[in-house]
């Protein structure tokens, strides 16, 4: 643990010059990391190598595009589907190959006749067999002696780690190529609501100001996203290196912990004098979470009403969704293609017929599909355009399947997925 000091009251300042410092100490090799538009009116993912090139990053803006857990997935593909290295491909056997027509084969006789004095003049250059096992015997020995590449610095959200080590899991993603480093999150606006703040306010504030000047001091803004709302875990569970704000006064200070080797061997290098923790942290995140709880007790939608009356079948939940990770899904087949009689039977029957057929069906199969590992990040909410709230729906769902099943969802990587897992007494006893 260590104490980074703020300066001019600003933290998200004293995070970049953190970030610039291990790029420019080579010990990252880049950075994933938010950057604010020349506008300033959203921040984007952007993936940072030259360390001038950090001045617009601000980690701390309360906006959230993207669960980065997507971005991570993709940038680490060929990790999961490389081809296998030293495989021969196999020459079509002699008896198999097609036969040459006569005049191929007298121009291939021609070729290699003229060829021949060229291969003998080139012999005398040729390495010989000894010498070029020599050297592919010390190829292996120069490699050996080459440093690891220093890995790539991802910046998440507690939401975005726990999504990542889920996809970890899922064998969709590898860690081995970054070094995470989690932030702690009162929650966030959304992208409309932080475009519309930073357009109507004065041309000299903040949003991110303004907005940590409000949830430090325990007031949370009506703005913020329903699944912020609900949020109970602000703090990153899973980290190399954890950027900590909760329980300090951010306007003079903010910490840093190593909670990996490979973060501590980054922490070293960078020559932090090793603090006490905050006596103030453990209690400031309990009092957060429980206010969250009373956020999140105040929503009473009949949620099952809004999606049959108000979903339009666009599917836009199951594209942002870090844990949808399918790479063909059985709605989109056709399997849901029905003929027009059909229509007309189903009318027939009740009189009356909501149309496109299989919205909760769609719904309740992508409940069932990702309920154990969601973290409900909320990026299914904010992608409706029907403003249905189904973040609040999927956090509630999976909260209470992870509770009967023991299992808390991107708590930690040693933590087996619940359905690949069997216990002789889980799910013993059921209530009504």
């Amino acid at each position: 643990m260590a104490i980074i000091k703020v300066k001019d009251n600003n933290p998200a300042a004293a995070i970049r010059e953190l970030l610039r410092t291990m790029l420019e100490k080579q010990l990252v090799s880049a950075i994933l990391v938010p950057q604010e538009i020349p506008s300033k009116k959203t921040v984007v993912q952007t993936l940072v190598s030259d360390p001038d090139k950090l001045d617009a990053v601000n980690p701390l803006a309360p906006i959230f595009s993207i669960n980065s857990a997507r971005i991570v997935v993709k940038m680490c593909i060929d990790q999961m589907t490389g081809p296998v290295s030293g495989q021969a491909v196999s020459e079509q056997p002699a008896e198999e190959k097609e036969a040459e027509p006569p005049e191929a084969e007298d121009s291939a006789s021609e070729q290699k006749q003229e060829q021949a004095p060229e291969q003998e003049q080139g012999k005398s250059g040729e390495q010989a067999p000894a010498e070029a096992q020599s050297a592919a015997e010390d190829e292996p020995a120069a490699a050996e002696g080459q440093s690891a590449p220093a890995p790539i610095a991802v910046v998440l959200r507690p939401c975005e780690i726990r999504a990542l080590i889920e996809l970890v899991k899922l064998q969709q993603a590898s860690l081995d190529p970054f070094l995470v480093i989690g932030v702690d999150c009162w929650g966030t606006y959304s992208v409309q609501d932080y475009a519309a703040m930073v357009t109507q306010g004065p041309q000299d504030s903040s949003v991110t100001a303004d907005f940590l000047k409000q949830v430090t001091a325990g007031n949370f803004p009506e703005e913020l996203r329903g699944a912020c709302r609900a949020c109970q875990y602000p703090v990153p569970t899973y980290a190399d290196l954890a950027i900590q704000l909760i329980g300090d006064d951010i306007s003079q200070q903010i910490r840093i912990e190593a909670q990996s080797e490979k973060g501590k061997e980054i922490f070293n290098a960078l020559g932090f004098e090793v603090t006490a923790e905050s006596k103030e942290r453990k209690s400031a995140v309990e009092k957060l979470k429980e206010a969250k709880k009373q956020l999140a007790e105040q929503d009473k939608a009949d949620f099952l009403e809004m999606i049959s009356s108000l979903c339009i079948n666009c599917h836009n939940c199951r594209a942002v969704c870090p844990i949808c990770y399918c790479k063909q899904c059985v709605f989109d087949g056709k399997v849901f293609e029905y003929p027009l009689e059909k229509y007309l039977n189903w009318s027939g029957k009740k009189g009356v017929l909501p149309v496109p057929p299989d919205k909760l069906l769609f719904h309740l199969t992508r409940m069932s599909h990702v309920a154990t590992s969601c973290v409900a990040c909320g990026q299914c909410e904010a992608a409706c355009p029907s403003g249905i709230p189904l973040g609040r729906i999927f956090q509630r769902i999976s909260t209470a399947a992870q509770e009967a099943l023991g299992y808390e969802a991107g708590r930690s990587l040693d933590d087996d997925l619940p359905l690949t897992t069997f216990r002789e007494n889980e799910l013993s006893a059921v209530e009504d």
